[in-house]
């Protein structure tokens, strides 16, 4: 288990500059949350999905294709169910669902692995160092740019962190393969424990090498390790997803994309 959900390769994505990369996510963000149509959801998540191949996050996708189906059906499942004032078909006691609500809730699923595919590529193709770089860059203090740079060794610190104390219970004998599914939920209680322990202990570790490195002390003269250029490839990506975000929201104000307005 990595620290990191970046990979090193050669990709087109891995060659931009890590401010363009930065500032084209937040446009980006604007086109699968710009539509609540279906048909439009899908061609956002056709978009993002496209920027996980430019980015050879493949990979790391399908580390993360369980959570995409679980957001879907869930997505399509809720709001088909509890989406308000809409004209009843199927009804169930007091739930029911429409046509347009079940089409808004699969939308909402498209949108959302829609954003994961994007946060995937981005991990994918951006080192935490770059993405603190950046942060610094245009102008967040360092502190916060450190505190935001560790979300990236978060979830798989943490993902390491299961996988070892599981590793070291089950060879003391815990087995949690038999039994039903509530039994074996049951069986993973104990691995909590530990495994909050273990976290809490890594936290207060890094704190300490954190403070012994001198951070929070005045940043006066300070400089990068890594300098990158930017190039005109750079330039073209701001001003393509700045051009997609203003199409789509321009789409949407005059009435494509919906089937659901605000509610």
């Amino acid at each position: 288990m990595t620290m990191s959900l970046y990979r090193s390769v050669e990709s087109i994505a891995h060659r931009r500059h890590p401010v363009a990369k930065l500032l084209a996510m937040l446009p980006l963000f604007v086109v699968p949350l710009a539509f609540n149509a279906p048909a439009w959801a899908l061609g956002a998540l056709l978009l993002s999905f496209a920027l996980v191949l430019a980015s050879a996050a493949l990979p790391n996708l399908g580390r993360v294709a369980g959570l995409g189906v679980v957001l879907l059906v869930m997505s399509a499942l809720l709001w088909a169910l509890m989406l308000p004032e809409r004209e009843p078909v199927w009804r169930l006691g007091r739930l029911y669902a429409s046509p347009v609500s079940l089409q808004y809730g699969i939308a909402m699923g498209l949108r959302l692995n829609a954003l994961l595919m994007l946060g995937v590529a981005y991990v994918s193709c951006t080192r935490p160092e770059e993405f603190t770089g950046a942060l610094r860059a245009i102008g967040i203090p360092a502190t916060a740019t450190l505190a935001l740079s560790l979300t990236f060794r978060l979830v798989p610190m943490l993902a390491a962190t299961a996988q070892t104390v599981t590793q070291a219970q089950m060879a003391r004998g815990l087995d949690l393969d038999r039994g039903g599914p509530l039994t074996r939920l049951r069986r993973y209680v104990p691995l909590i424990v530990p495994i909050l322990a273990y976290a809490m202990r890594s936290a207060d570790d890094l704190t300490r090498a954190l403070e012994s490195r001198g951070l929070g002390a005045a940043a006066t003269g300070r400089t990068e390790y890594h300098e990158y250029t930017w190039n005109a490839g750079d330039t073209a990506l701001l001003v393509i997803s700045v051009a997609l975000a203003a199409g789509c929201i321009w789409a949407r104000a005059i009435g494509y994309g919906e089937i659901v307005g605000r509610l």
